[in-house]
Formats: structure tokens, C-alpha cells, sequence
């Protein structure tokens, strides 16, 4: 999927020097919409979002070695911490600062001012949408606003409040619903809901767990995609405070999607059935949209980090032609975005494993209760049933084929290693025998962080067992679909 945010096929011809670097309109404040999902979403957590420098990997293991010689000793939980990455770029971004905790520069205060010990790598952090290292402040970007004090406490008691409420209500159609053989079919399907609209809270929540546990947290690698820091850090390159969020098209049909499928089942329940109005159903319908909602930015965030990592690598496939042969600089700005990208991509495998067996599920559930309804006298002899049913399954197909086609869309696919795979092909079209050594150092790195995903695997086993499932419940109470309560109908 291309858009004016990803480059035509003259990119290759662009030149970074030939940009006019001291523009005036770089200055300009990012738009309120970008800070407005992250603070919608509960993503604040650090009381600094923008640092007053960004210290490359390469440059970090250099300064925990010159430590280690000068005697310096360590705390052990320091060493996972000085030798991951993923830390050092968004949990320690002040391991390469002198003082300790932050200083006044990073706060938008003071101008922050080119490290005069700063590597090409390093350098290559701040690369702005031309390529050209451009560093800026919390107030120049305007964060300032809202990321103000308590905003991490804040973020993680909503999400445990959104947690909570998620629980509360598997816990009570549990109860309803639990050691009843014809109902499973139902409870299935309502699990397979709570669990689409648990995704995004429950990794977010797992995002502020890494950023405080940190070194103790090796296997929330990918929770650093969900943290301020790395979210600004890859907004960076797409020049949102000139042109604002990319692809404004399809953030308004995140957004308009839930209040659409809510406006929908209000005049299902309501209109067609006859309901009457109830307090608790009207703010059940608002929790739901607020979940719905933010599961749509949620895949929004994803289209956002797609795009910028191919912006970004880009860059950098231009970056090495312009510096072939310097190892030491093109392998700093190269780890730095590939371990960056891999974060977002364990974020994304995790996401499609949990969700796409439930997207399988429904499909077929929804297919077993169509035919179902067909044969269901309760149904079949009612005019008033009936409609209700075809209505509410209209609803229930429109949820998941706008579900999964956003996911769709903001991926560019079912998985987006092909963002990195077009990379790596665009770098070995620029492969010359004149740095030999250079490239062959170059292709042994890529091989090394080119790593196998078994999510693909993992995924299909549980799409064909609830596939299985789904077509094993020939006895189920189909009556159950039409009752007054937004999910379902009550044969009278």
C-alpha cells in the first residue's frame, strides 16, 4: 500500500545533502491529534518523553567497556540493562549522560546542543523525514502539554481500570454461561470479543511492567514498541508537525467505525426490537465504544510504525550508499533501526497470535449460527425474531470484516516483515566487489538479526482448532441470539 508518506520510485536518486537543512517549518509543534491517541491510549509513562541525547548501542558497550577497565564495578542486574539494546535506546536514554537523572536540556528548557562526543550512529537518532540529523526539544514538539506530571500513574491505573472491567464481565456471563452443553457455541463467541478488545490494554500494560522492571523483563522485548519514547522517536522521520498523521483517511475510519457499528446495534436493539431504554445497557454501550475505539487507534499506531519504518529504511539504504565502506558508521545506524524494527515486529507477531484465531472463530461461528438460525423453529415462526437475527449477524459480519480489514490495511499485509525484506533487497542491489569486506561484514550482520517466526505456525493450529470446534456444536440453543440486552433474543 503506498501513500504520501512512503517514497516513489525515485528515491533511490535523493540526495540528503541536496535539502535545505535550517528550515524554519521544522520547528513547528507536532499536531495535537498525535499527542491526543497517546494520551488516549494510556501511553505516557516516562516523565521525560524527548531526550537531550540518544546514545547508540555501539557507543553505550564502548563506555560499560571503558568502565569495566577503569575498575568500575557494576550491580549484575546493570549488565543486562548496559548490553540490551531496546533499554539503552528507550528505558536508559540518559546511559550516555554524565548526570543523572535527567537535566534541565531534556525538558525543553535549554536547546539541547550537539554532543561534542557524539558518533555518526548516534547522530543518525534524530534523522528527521530527509535523512538530516535535526535535534529538538519536549517544547518544541509541544509534548509539554501533555505529558504532564502524574501522567504515567495515570495511564497505568486506566489501564488497570479497563483491565478490571474486561474481567468483570467474562466473570459474569461466565457464570451464566459455564457447564450449559447448548451454549458453548455463545460462549465461545463472546470470548472471542473480550478477547480482541483485551489485546491492546493488556500489552500496554506489559509496556509500563518493561519500563519499570527493565533489566528484569528480558522477554517484553517488544513492549518497548508501546512506549513514548520509541513511538516519538519513529514519528520523527514523518514530518507530522508540516504535514500532519499520515494517512488522515484511514485515522478518521478508525475512528468512525465504532461509533458507526454502535449507532447500528442502538437501532437494533432498540428500534427494531423494542426495548426499552436502560441505564446500565446505555453505559455498557459507551464502555464498549471506548474500548472499540481504542482498538482502532491501536491498529492506527500500527500503520503509523509501518510507515515510518519504510520511510526509515530508506534512509538508510541511502545512508550506506553515500558512506560505503565506513563499517563502523553504517553498522551503528543499521542496528539501531533493525533492532527498533524487530521490536515492532515482536509486537505485531504477538498481536496476530492472539487475534487471529479469534478472527478464524468468529468467521465460523458466525457461519454455524447462520445456518442454525435457518432451522430454528422459534426463529423461522417469528417475523419479529427473524429480522432481529438477520440484523444482529449483518452487525456481527460488518464487526469483523471491518476488524480485520484495518488490520489488514495498517500491516500492509498479514505480517510486515516484508517492510525489512524490501530493505534488504534494495541493499544488495547497491552491493559493489570495490568494499568487499565491507559487505560481506554487512550480509553477515543482516543474516544475524534475520530471525524465523513460528507465529505463522502457532497461529494456524489454533485457527484450525477453533475452526474444529466450531463445526462440532450441532446441538447448540440458537434462541439465545435475540434478546434485549445488545448481544441477544429470548424465544417467547
Amino acid at each position: 500500500m503506498m501513500d504520501k508518506h512512503t517514497d516513489d520510485t525515485s528515491w533511490i536518486n535523493y540526495r540528503p545533502e541536496d535539502v535545505e537543512v535550517h528550515r524554519q517549518s521544522e520547528n513547528r509543534e507536532w499536531t495535537p491529534f498525535f499527542w491526543a491517541i497517546l494520551k488516549f491510549m494510556c501511553l505516557f509513562y516516562h516523565r521525560v518523553v524527548v531526550p537531550c541525547k540518544r546514545v547508540c548501542f555501539s557507543c553505550s558497550v564502548d563506555r560499560f567497556r571503558k568502565r569495566s577497565r577503569a575498575g568500575v564495578v557494576e550491580r549484575p542486574e546493570r549488565y543486562d540493562a548496559e548490553l540490551d539494546p531496546l533499554l539503552v535506546a528507550h528505558e536508559y536514554q540518559d546511559a550516555g549522560n554524565e548526570s543523572r537523572p535527567w537535566d534541565v536540556e531534556s525538558r525543553g528548557e535549554i536547546s539541547p546542543l550537539v554532543a561534542r562526543d557524539s558518533c555518526p550512529a548516534c547522530d543518525a537518532l534524530w534523522w528527521n523525514r530527509d535523512g538530516v540529523t535535526k535535534r529538538y526539544t519536549e517544547r518544541e514538539i509541544g509534548v509539554g502539554r501533555w505529558n504532564h506530571r502524574g501522567s504515567g500513574a495515570l495511564s497505568s491505573l486506566l489501564l488497570l481500570g479497563a483491565l478490571t472491567i474486561i474481567t468483570y464481565d467474562i466473570v459474569n456471563f461466565m457464570k451464566e454461561l459455564w457447564g450449559q452443553p447448548d451454549l458453548i457455541l455463545k460462549l465461545m463467541r463472546k470470548l472471542t470479543l473480550y478477547i480482541v478488545l483485551l489485546v491492546y490494554p493488556l500489552l500496554s500494560l506489559c509496556s509500563k511492567l518493561r519500563s519499570l522492571l527493565t533489566s528484569r523483563t528480558p522477554s517484553f522485548q517488544w513492549a518497548s514498541a508501546l512506549n513514548a519514547r520509541y513511538l516519538v522517536k519513529q514519528a520523527q522521520v514523518l514530518d507530522i508537525g508540516n504535514k500532519g498523521l499520515p494517512q488522515k483517511m484511514f485515522f478518521c475510519f478508525c475512528m468512525a467505525t465504532p461509533l458507526l457499528t454502535a449507532v447500528y446495534r442502538f437501532f437494533i436493539f432498540t428500534v427494531i426490537s423494542g426495548c426499552c431504554f436502560q441505564v446500565t445497557t446505555i453505559l455498557t454501550s459507551i464502555v464498549g465504544i471506548i474500548f472499540n475505539q481504542a482498538f482502532g487507534l491501536y491498529l492506527y499506531l500500527f500503520h503509523l510504525l509501518r510507515v515510518s519504518f519504510q520511510r526509515q529504511f530508506n534512509l538508510l539504504t541511502l545512508y550506506i550508499r553515500d558512506h560505503e565502506g565506513e563499517e563502523r558508521r553504517c553498522r551503528g545506524a543499521f542496528f539501531s533501526t533493525v533492532v527498533d524494527f524487530h521490536c515492532f515486529k515482536g509486537l505485531v507477531n504477538l498481536s496476530i497470535f492472539v487475534m487471529f484465531p479469534a478472527f478464524v472463530f468468529a468467521i465460523s461461528s458466525n457461519l454455524t449460527y447462520q445456518y442454525m438460525l435457518a432451522n430454528s423453529p422459534c426463529i423461522t415462526g417469528n417475523p419479529l425474531n427473524m429480522n432481529i437475527s438477520h440484523h444482529s449477524l449483518r452487525l456481527a459480519w460488518s464487526e469483523i470484516i471491518l476488524s480485520l480489514g484495518s488490520y489488514l490495511v495498517a500491516i500492509g499485509g498479514i505480517q510486515v516483515d516484508y517492510v525489512f525484506n524490501n530493505f534488504v533487497t534494495n541493499l544488495l542491489h547497491l552491493r559493489s566487489s570495490k568494499h568487499r569486506i565491507f559487505w560481506d561484514t554487512l550480509i553477515k550482520d543482516i543474516n544475524h538479526v534475520t530471525q524465523d517466526s513460528y507465529f505463522y505456525l502457532v497461529t494456524i493450529i489454533f485457527s484450525f482448532i477453533s475452526i474444529f470446534l466450531t463445526f462440532n456444536f450441532s446441538s447448540q440453543d440458537v434462541t439465545d441470539l435475540v434478546v434485549c440486552n445488545t448481544t441477544s433474543i429470548v424465544c417467547v
